[in-house]
């Protein structure tokens, strides 16, 4: 699994996220996943080579998608350039990295993102893990957010799955901090709620 560069944060302090009860399977699948939308910043699909953010496993013992382009990944820039010094060069990276992957269905959308972030996350080992991960639910989704360290850039990454997808999203800041958790969840909410469509049923 490779990692690459990363993405973006937001600034200024956040309170602690609330989690609500997850909710049963109400059998919302999705047909695609599409650019989503995100507050002051510009989205859209990842272009060229150059892989940016964290590589999710694809879980074998989920129910496959059926469509095309099951998995995609798009990326988000705020107003400010971010630019990495990396290996003896300077690379621009976007805000924001988000990978979206479809399923026929998530049974259970928080074993599925424990799954995904000791698979994904914990195993990178280009990263090294800053405190303990935080799991959120909403009615819909169960998200986990973690601060970690990439070569010497502080991010924060958060993984996400409802029942029927799985995805994640990396948060590097321009200020050179980690993007609070609370900021983190909320940026998550914003990329699931505006970046599936849903299926017809």
């Amino acid at each position: 699994m490779g990692m690459v560069l990363l993405l973006a944060g937001c600034g200024g302090g956040a309170s602690a996220p609330e989690s609500e009860l997850l909710g049963k399977d109400t059998g919302i699948r999705y047909d695609k996943s599409r650019v989503p939308t995100v507050k002051d910043m510009a989205c859209d699909r990842k272009r060229g080579t150059i892989r940016y953010g964290l590589n999710v496993h694809t879980d074998e013992s989920l129910p496959a998608y059926k469509g095309e382009n099951g998995s995609e990944d798009y990326v988000c820039h705020g107003p400010e350039r971010i630019s990495l010094a990396v290996e003896g060069r300077t690379v621009a990276v976007p805000h924001i990295a988000a990978e979206y992957d479809l399923y026929g269905a998530v049974p259970d959308p928080l074993k599925s993102v424990k799954s995904a972030y000791s698979e994904s996350l914990a195993a990178e080992d280009d990263r090294t893990l800053v405190g303990e991960a935080e799991t959120v639910t909403t009615q819909t989704a169960a998200i986990s957010c973690q601060k970690n360290v990439w070569k010497t850039f502080p991010m924060t990454t958060c993984l996400w799955a409802n029942h029927g997808a799985v995805g994640a999203v990396d948060f590097f800041p321009p200020a050179g901090r980690h993007p609070e958790i609370a900021e983190a969840v909320a940026r998550t909410k914003e990329l699931i709620a505006t970046g599936l469509v849903e299926a017809p049923r």
